[in-house]
């Protein structure tokens, strides 16, 4: 979608997906034991002893990024008749750690074609502990996740790449990586996206973002700015009100109720959230709902509020599975997706 147009459900369109900060993830499930977990914890902190040996159980391992975690949603919610083209594009180190990543990714995508591009920088290893043994309310996770460091030249490596890309519709998710150059040290580049963006909009007819802070207000003000914004109410919030008073695309801003959608030429709309029977965790939510929009406004046609109502319900599905985004399946999502239908 472009300024107001929308692509025919019937095209077989091309989406892009550019990983800036692939991962694995790790899942593991925690107990309360102060020998071998944690001695105490509730939604908002988490007491490990020091010294105490984490033995944590292992739940999954698979391939992580907010990015690869969209591509992962859409990969497996397409039908057999969605006429679109899908590629992931990971920016990743030729090393041990960056081909394993590439492992995970391409073992676990059916129609999802990945493809590296090669850089200077390091792999990222994350780990998520929770305990699903305690209510919702009072779940304890913790998560180590490191950021993703580039060194300065590659940069150069994605503007070039994206000088020469042509796509349908672009998506770009995540922080963006540290830069690490050799006088000085790491930092987060504050128009990463924004530059991004202006080198590939004369030939991307649709944008569609998931970043915050600095690199979220630095694309609104940009003179190439994405057409479509799925951020947090938190992240919202941060960026001023001015701002949004000139953004003339498509914003979903999601929050643990569902999301508000502010589309084109439209009022703002409240779309509500499923609440489900077992909340494991809420990590990824935000991810299916951004790939559960995208594949249901322009792959399939849907206005914008069945598109949205369509992605509460995959983040329905996600929050729900005992592996997250990994574990989101069609059968769930359409029960949820006809729920909020009836509303």
């Amino acid at each position: 979608m472009h300024n107001g147009q929308c692509f025919c459900p019937y095209y077989c369109m091309r989406i892009t997906i550019l990983e800036f900060a692939p991962c694995a993830d790790w899942l593991y499930h925690l107990r309360r034991d102060e020998e071998e977990g944690y001695v105490s914890g509730n939604e908002q902190f988490l007491t490990i002893r020091s010294g105490a040996k984490l033995r944590p159980q292992p739940a999954s391992i698979y391939a992580g990024g907010k990015a690869t975690n969209v591509a992962r949603v859409i990969d497996k919610l397409l039908n057999a008749d969605d006429e679109v083209e899908l590629e992931l594009i990971v920016f990743r180190p030729d090393s041990p750690e960056g081909r394993y990543l590439h492992d995970l990714q391409t073992s676990a995508l059916r129609r999802v074609e990945v493809r590296p591009v090669i850089i200077e920088g390091t792999s990222r290893l994350c780990v998520d502990l929770v305990d699903p043994t305690t209510p919702p309310q009072h779940r304890v996770a913790f998560n180590i996740s490191p950021r993703a460091v580039w060194k300065e030249s590659a940069r150069a490596v994605l503007y070039d790449f994206a000088e020469h890309l042509s796509t349908d519709l672009l998506l770009m998710a995540g922080n963006p990586p540290l830069i690490e150059s050799d006088s000085e040290a790491a930092t987060m580049p504050s128009r990463f996206y924004a530059q991004t963006i202006e080198q590939v909009r004369k030939r991307v007819p649709t944008i569609s973002i998931d970043v915050e802070k600095t690199n979220l207000a630095n694309c609104l003000t940009s003179y190439a700015a994405p057409d479509v914004i799925k951020i947090n109410d938190g992240e919202c919030a941060w960026v001023d009100a001015e701002l949004w008073q000139r953004f003339a695309g498509t914003l979903i801003v999601t929050d643990a109720q569902g999301c508000w959608l502010q589309a084109p030429t439209a009022a703002r709309q409240r779309i509500n959230g499923i609440s489900v029977d077992q909340l494991y965790s809420t990590i990824g939510a935000g991810d299916a709902v951004h790939a559960g929009f995208t594949l249901a406004r322009f792959v399939r046609g849907f206005d914008t509020m069945r598109a949205a109502r369509y992605g509460q319900a995959v983040a329905a599905a996600a929050v729900s599975a005992i592996a997250g985004t990994h574990g989101v399946n069609p059968e769930m999502v359409e029960h949820y997706f006809n729920e909020l239908e009836k509303e």
